[in-house]
């Protein structure tokens, strides 16, 4: 989704966006909006603090109270921020939003609105075990020699890009956190979301790495 930085830049400053994230938020959760001028005046993504939320009489849905609440407590948590995400039906012409908590953790659910993060840390580790080889082994060592591992990293990659055009807006940190020295604690995390995501390849490429990890151990 492309976002246009010059013309939405009201919204990318997460200490001055609180009027207009809190016009967007009433428009959709109390008034029930879902077309309209202003879903052309703001962006696909953006980001806003918990505390511009908290305490405000939004929702007038029950469920979507319990939404925001939710949301709210867990970014609070993580000393974080809630992630909006906007789509659009182009058949029917409204607009939808689905929100989410950020920094993306290792850990979290993977959902369709963060994979985009997921794949994004995923490609830190690989880039780790690529210049560490000695610690896990190295993941890329047989990717010009396979082309079924080939086409696996492209798919690993192009969904990773899908994080590039909000870093280009936000810090890595605002959107993402792992550690960059990769404890085993934190690879057993990138595993078990990487198993239980649902995209076919993506547990095959978990017992590739299983593989080369275990392989390395033994040696």
């Amino acid at each position: 989704m492309a976002q246009n930085k010059t013309s939405h830049d009201k919204f990318f400053d997460t200490d001055k966006n609180e009027e207009h994230a809190l016009k967007v938020f009433t428009s959709y959760y109390r008034d029930h909006s879902h077309s309209g001028k202003l879903y052309g005046e703001f962006p696909d993504f953006f980001i806003v603090r918990p505390a511009v939320l908290e305490g405000k009489d939004i929702a007038s849905r029950p469920s979507e109270k319990l939404l925001l609440d939710d949301c709210i407590q867990r970014a609070k948590a993580r000393n974080g921020h809630i992630g909006v995400s906007k789509h659009r039906n182009p058949k029917l012409g409204y607009y939808w939003l689905e929100l989410s908590v950020l920094p993306f953790m290792l850990g979290d659910p993977v959902n369709k609105d963060n994979k985009g993060e997921f794949f994004y840390v995923l490609t830190k580790f690989i880039e780790f075990t690529k210049h560490n080889p000695k610690v896990y082994g190295d993941l890329t060592a047989e990717i010009d020699s396979d082309k079924d591992l080939a086409i696996m990293f492209d798919g690993i990659s192009r969904m990773a890009n899908r994080l590039q055009e909000s870093i280009s807006v936000y810090s890595e940190d605002l959107l993402v956190s792992y550690n960059p020295n990769w404890p085993a604690g934190e690879v057993k995390s990138l595993l078990n979301s990487l198993k239980d995501n649902d995209q076919d390849w993506c547990q095959v490429f978990f017992e590739y790495m299983m593989y080369v990890m275990s392989k390395k151990s033994k040696g």
